[in-house]
């Protein structure tokens, strides 16, 4: 069973504050842990962690 979109989206805004201090070799690990998690696609994830703040409001 999959996670809902409040899980998902509680995740995203707690991974995506690390996603955005971490080096480009961190970033391929936490995009791997995340796409792991939410099942989204790698560009997708990758998008959502990079614009948190604008897609939360």
């Amino acid at each position: 069973m999959g996670l809902t979109m409040k899980e998902r989206k509680a995740i995203m805004v707690g991974i995506s504050k690390r996603y955005k201090r971490a080096t480009k070799k961190q970033k391929g690990i936490i995009l791997d842990e995340f796409t792991a998690l939410t099942e989204y696609n790698r560009t997708y994830a990758s998008y959502l962690l990079s614009n948190c703040e604008k897609l939360s409001n």
